[in-house]
């Protein structure tokens, strides 16, 4: 492989919601906590996150220190995630170092370190022609006041009632369909399907849908990572969990998933069978999958 795309929430990165039922947290500091998983004994040292809605999420150490090796190998490691714009701000200096970082379901990018804010301008008709150069830009109107389709939509869907969650997110928004009063999921489901005429599209991340440029998303920021290295998305290889992840694992030529947030998932898991769903879950289960991923690109490497 020569570039992995990996998602981080439900990947890399764990929710105790998510391993509560098989592990828990034995000693926790502002920089490191031990994990236990209660059946084999097992332990991880992990670092803690924290998010902008203040869920605390983990990454292991060990997985930290995966991507460098794979890194070291000469594989590129792009970062593409649902994430708001200040939780991964928040995040970015605790996470695997990374060639590419997208954020906001592949809506901004950071290449070297640095906002790509060229990749943003390309929606400018979605989101609004706005100096987007800095990770969190402080000049933006309010979400509710800026221009373009996906705020205009924005404006309407608030009209109508439905729980919207626009902070510190300048090209997506979230709508929390479950806690929407009076709303169902087939009613978002007729919202969906007015997306493609306004040039957006929407997917489930974290149990909510968010919606977002059509030109942006996960498999499309991959897709860009491909076109500007020349690469061939048989050198791909993904690892994901959730919905707005299934164009992405559909684009590589490999997955692996630490576990399955989804029903779409675990549908495509049964009609892709170049993904693999790792045996163990949370930590253990990301870094099995990124140890296949080390040992097939050494035996490519000594071929």
């Amino acid at each position: 492989f020569k570039v992995l795309f990996s998602d981080l929430d439900g990947t890399l990165v764990h929710y105790p919601k998510e391993f509560e039922e098989y592990a828990e947290v034995l000693d926790e500091n502002e920089t490191s906590a031990r994990i236990r998983y209660r059946e084999s004994g097992e332990e991880r040292v992990c670092v803690p996150l924290t998010s902008m809605t203040g869920g605390k999420s983990y990454i292991s150490q060990k997985t930290i220190d995966l991507v460098a090796e794979l890194r070291g190998l000469g594989v590129l490691f792009v970062i593409i995630t649902g994430a708001r714009s200040s939780t991964y701000e928040k995040r970015r200096d605790f996470l695997p170092k990374a060639d590419y970082e997208f954020f906001e379901n592949g809506s901004r990018m950071i290449a070297d370190g640095k906002v790509e804010s060229a990749w943003t301008e390309g929606f400018a008709k979605e989101v609004g022609d706005y100096d987007l150069s800095e990770i969190v830009p402080t000049t933006l109107p309010e979400a509710a006041e800026r221009k373009g389709s996906l705020w205009t939509l924005f404006r309407e869907l608030a009209a109508q009632g439905w729980k919207l969650d626009g902070r510190d997110y300048f090209a997506n928004f979230r709508v929390d369909v479950a806690k929407s009063e009076g709303k169902t999921h087939e009613d978002f489901v007729a919202v969906a399907q007015k997306l493609p005429g306004l040039g957006l599209k929407s997917s489930f991340n974290l149990g909510k849908a968010d919606i977002y440029p059509a030109g942006s998303g996960k498999a499309n920021a991959a897709q860009h990572i491909l076109n500007i290295k020349k690469l061939d998305s048989s050198e791909a290889v993904a690892m994901f969990d959730d919905d707005n992840d299934v164009e992405l694992g559909q684009l590589c030529g490999k997955a692996y998933l630490p576990g399955i947030t989804h029903p779409s998932v675990a549908k495509a898991v049964e009609e892709h069978l170049h993904w693999e769903v790792t045996k163990n879950r949370g930590f253990l289960g990301t870094e099995e999958g990124l140890e296949a991923i080390l040992r097939t690109c050494r035996q490519t490497s000594t071929v």
